[in-house]
């Protein structure tokens, strides 16, 4: 009886962390470090077309350098996204990341790579595993689809193909 109750609360606990973890349905407002520029960027900031796909990544994790390639090999289909690469590293990791696995990520006009020094995004977004990529539409700042630990780009290829 006693592995039973175990069992019974065991799974509860589990249970009540996938609910902890769901993504914000409505964007967050947020404010981090630019990598590449002086100052802070705010979600102020963000456009109001098209689909904004915040990327919350670690340069050293396998899938996330997997996705990186991904959308790196597919910026111009992507090219009504726009992507928000946000790390805890510092810009050194930054740039190991970007010159080994996704060149054209770093000059391209609808990236841009910012820097969480505290835990603001773990906070508000509640991320599960690397990489966490929420999709949310640009005019609405609604959530249409958040991939945790997702390596695989033809699933962001067409959630963003059948929300055009």
């Amino acid at each position: 009886m006693r592995l039973f109750h175990f069992i019974f609360f065991a799974g509860i606990f589990f249970l009540s962390l996938q609910v902890l973890a769901q993504a914000p349905k409505t964007m967050p407002s947020f404010t981090f470090d630019e990598v590449y520029q002086v100052g802070k960027f705010s979600s102020d900031k963000l456009p109001k077309t098209g689909f904004i796909v915040l990327d919350f990544y670690d340069p050293g994790c396998g899938h996330c350098q997997k996705m990186g390639a991904g959308i790196a090999r597919n910026l111009t289909e992507l090219k009504q996204v726009n992507f928000y690469f946000i790390s805890m590293n510092d810009k050194p990791y930054v740039d190991g990341f970007i010159n080994m696995y996704a060149k054209s990520l770093k000059n391209a006009s609808n990236v841009k790579f910012l820097f969480d020094p505290g835990t603001q995004f773990i906070e508000k977004f509640r991320p599960g595993n690397y990489p966490s990529l929420y999709i949310y539409d640009a005019k609405t700042k609604v959530l249409i689809q958040h991939l945790d630990g997702e390596d695989d780009i033809n699933k962001l290829l067409s959630i963003v193909a059948a929300k055009k």
